[in-house]
């Protein structure tokens, strides 16, 4: 990945020669498990395989391992034949799912989502509009949250598992985005897209608990790429105030400011990594770990947003040119925060859990 990652980001492109080389060495749907066609990964193994993998590159990263957020609702809640049609199967092909999410006046509240699913005789009729997709252009299948009408009655949100191909689907260019530059994210619009009963995953109104657990399991995915970008920037920092001299005889690991602000940081790096080891410890124990993972992608997205902009002060004018990474690492980092639920949606996460263990008998 290393020796490509300025000409990605530059040309906005996605990744497709890296792809390859993943799928060759069996490792680019690793985190599925094994009787779906994966190499059965456990909660942990793929935080770590983020946290490298991202200290290269969040973008091409977030390419690379965005089927399992995709497909999360299918592995948890889907029928042996869904399973088999929207995972194993895309699994073999090397093919490409993305979610629908995110609404354009919607902002942060998935749950206000005007994407419509109404009963018909044969199946659903599909009608709405998502944006921001991750690897929408490339995906074979579109995993959409929307509202579910059964005899002009609503019955909650539901998860539709929407093939790319179906009459109605429109997918639109990518959009051009400051950060994650290599990773695609287009809007997509349905209009009375016809689905088969296959295609709802789980029961009508399963949506909001999926919903849940999927972000729960894709925010441990930031805080680790979040970790992998903190990581890289310190030990390239350390090299660098080790070679660089600001006065003669004085090289700047010798200064007090320097020394402090790169040892905080580390310290900081350190507390990212043990939230994100107890929400994955959780996972794979398979207990509860929304507000663990919400705490740790909150601490590691805005310590790598911090990280980034002191190191970049250390560069000086070098962190805002392209040569040495920096500025890549401080956009890349800024998205983070945004992604996969912003730091404010993670607080409110928290303090509603807070709340409760307040008033428990464990207490805070």
């Amino acid at each position: 990945m290393a020796p490509h990652v300025r000409r990605y980001d530059e040309e906005r492109a996605f990744p497709v020669a890296i792809h390859e080389r993943a799928a060759a060495e069996g490792i680019l749907n690793a985190a599925f498990p094994e009787e779906l066609g994966g190499a059965g990964l456990s909660y942990t193994e793929f935080g770590q395989v983020i946290g490298e993998l991202s200290a290269v590159c969040p973008g091409m990263t977030w390419t690379l391992v965005f089927n399992r957020g995709a497909l999360h609702p299918v592995v948890a809640a889907g029928t042996p034949e869904q399973k088999e049609l929207f995972v194993t199967r895309l699994l073999k092909d090397n093919g490409y799912a993305a979610l629908g999410l995110t609404e354009p006046e919607n902002g942060s509240n998935l749950l206000a989502a005007t994407t419509r699913a109404v009963r018909t005789d044969s199946g659903w009729l599909l009608n709405g509009g998502k944006c921001m997709s991750g690897n929408g252009t490339v995906a074979d299948v579109f995993v959409v949250l929307a509202n579910t009408v059964m005899d002009n009655r609503k019955r909650g949100l539901s998860f539709f598992a929407v093939p790319r191909d179906a009459p109605g689907v429109t997918v639109s260019e990518d959009i051009e985005k400051a950060a994650f530059r290599c990773l695609p994210t287009p809007s997509v619009t349905f209009r009375d897209v016809a689905l088969e009963p296959i295609s709802l995953i789980g029961r009508p109104g399963d949506g909001e608990m999926l919903l849940n657990e999927l972000l729960a399991t894709i925010r441990i995915g930031g805080a680790a790429c979040g970790t992998g970008i903190v990581a890289a920037m310190l030990k390239d920092a350390l090299t660098w105030v080790g070679e660089r001299r600001v006065y003669p005889d004085d090289r700047m690991d010798t200064l007090s400011h320097v020394q402090l602000t790169l040892g905080r940081l580390y310290v900081e790096l350190c507390a990212s990594r043990k939230l994100l080891d107890e929400a994955t410890a959780l996972a794979d124990q398979g207990l509860p770990f929304g507000k663990e993972s919400s705490m740790a992608k909150y601490h590691a997205t805005e310590l790598a947003v911090r990280a980034s902009n002191e190191i970049l002060q250390l560069y000086g004018w070098r962190g805002i040119a392209a040569d040495h990474g920096v500025e890549k690492r401080w956009r890349d980092a800024r998205a983070l925060t945004i992604f996969e639920g912003s730091s404010e949606i993670q607080l409110l996460n928290v303090f509603r859990e807070m709340r409760r263990m307040a008033t428990s008998e464990g207490g805070l």
